[in-house]
């Protein structure tokens, strides 16, 4: 049977979690995962993969040179034919280099590095993980042709496939037949590049018109600069659960939401809308990255455009006052999720397309 060991990069344990369960039907698999990781997934994890379990390092810690070293030798001692990488780093780009000669494949969610995220170190570790792959996995056509162009890459050699229907959090669920609320959902870390703050200037502006609507922002990460005055007034209507959010608030949260917003500036992709698609949950979005490639406007989406007040105010005010047109486009995502995104499919693309760099 094919042997890879799959190895996360920090932010990508929700969707690696989801590709190796799939994976070791078709392969045997070994599966790096963060120890606070294996607690939270628990049984979850198949049972015929076999984890390697490790403390992930922050870039600043030192000992993470010591836990890369253990790692290597876990992996060789596993003899994988294929070490496939999901993303890049500092400690992902000192493993690379202890690995000797077994073949990499690296799963590129980014090919060019978010807005917030754009400096020379970010670049110099996305460069590396890259140049160090025999192939390399993307989640559209577009981003495709982002990444061959980049760096002149063997088109042979980059694979697409679907980030895949985030459907761990419905296990969850206890409320899969409660009627949704009126709340507009940001959901993860309220990044620049993630449009938070457009989101509340946008609502700030039109709540009046939809009087009865709000706003829940739930995720962890620091305060844009300026939304404060948008948040705190009595009366605002906007909720911000600026923690660690539990995988059963998640299902909650996406069970009862009435509209799940993605206002981003720039992404290549949204693991959001993985979760957002399995609960069947109404999308707004911005066309950017593969968005416009995976869903089509007013039929599993509703699009507006990126980095403008105005269009993200009027989509929000049609959404919110048509709940024919939120029940259609939330039906209709969660089919096209469950029919396109698969994991099986993506598993056995996987495992087809390892043979052939190999």
């Amino acid at each position: 049977m094919f042997s890879v060991i799959v190895f996360p990069a920090p932010g990508l344990d929700d969707y690696t979690f989801h590709f190796v369960n799939a994976l070791s039907a078709f392969a045997r698999v070994g599966y790096i995962i963060d120890a606070k990781q294996r607690d939270r997934f628990g049984n979850a994890l198949s049972s015929a993969i076999t984890p390697i379990v490790f403390h992930r390092p922050r870039r600043r810690h030192l000992w993470g040179a010591g836990e890369m070293y253990k790692l290597s030798r876990a992996i060789k001692h596993f003899h994988p034919d294929i070490f496939h990488l999901q993303g890049d780093g500092l400690w992902e780009s000192v493993l690379l280099r202890l690995l000797g000669d077994i073949p990499v494949i690296n799963t590129v969610h980014d090919p060019v590095k978010h807005i917030d995220y754009q400096n020379i170190l970010n670049n110099t570790f996305l460069q590396d993980a890259i140049r160090r792959a025999k192939g390399w996995v993307v989640h559209s056509e577009g981003l495709k042709r982002i990444l061959i162009r980049e760096y002149r890459l063997n088109s042979d050699r980059v694979l697409v496939h679907p980030l895949g229907i985030h459907d761990y959090y419905c296990r969850f669920s206890t409320d899969v037949n409660s009627p949704r609320e009126k709340y507009i959902l940001f959901f993860g870390e309220p990044r620049f590049n993630k449009g938070f703050d457009l989101l509340l200037k946008a609502f700030s502006s039109i709540k009046d018109r939809i009087d009865d609507w709000k706003i829940v922002a739930a995720g962890k990460g620091n305060f844009i600069s300026g939304i404060e005055k948008y948040i705190d007034p009595p009366g605002s209507r906007i909720f911000f659960e600026n923690r660690y959010i539990t995988d059963t608030e998640v299902a909650t949260l996406f069970s009862r939401a009435g509209i799940v917003a993605l206002p981003y500036r720039h992404a290549s992709q949204s693991g959001v809308l993985g979760i957002a698609a399995a609960f069947g949950c109404p999308v707004l979005a911005t066309p950017v990255g593969n968005m416009s490639e995976i869903m089509e406007h007013g039929k599993n989406v509703f699009f507006v455009k990126p980095n403008d007040e105005q269009s993200l105010a009027e989509g929000l005010i049609t959404m919110a006052q048509s709940e024919g047109l939120r029940a259609r486009l939330g039906n209709n995502l969660k089919g096209l999720a469950s029919s396109q995104w698969s994991w099986d499919d993506i598993a056995r693309v996987s495992v087809d397309f390892y043979s052939r760099m190999l």
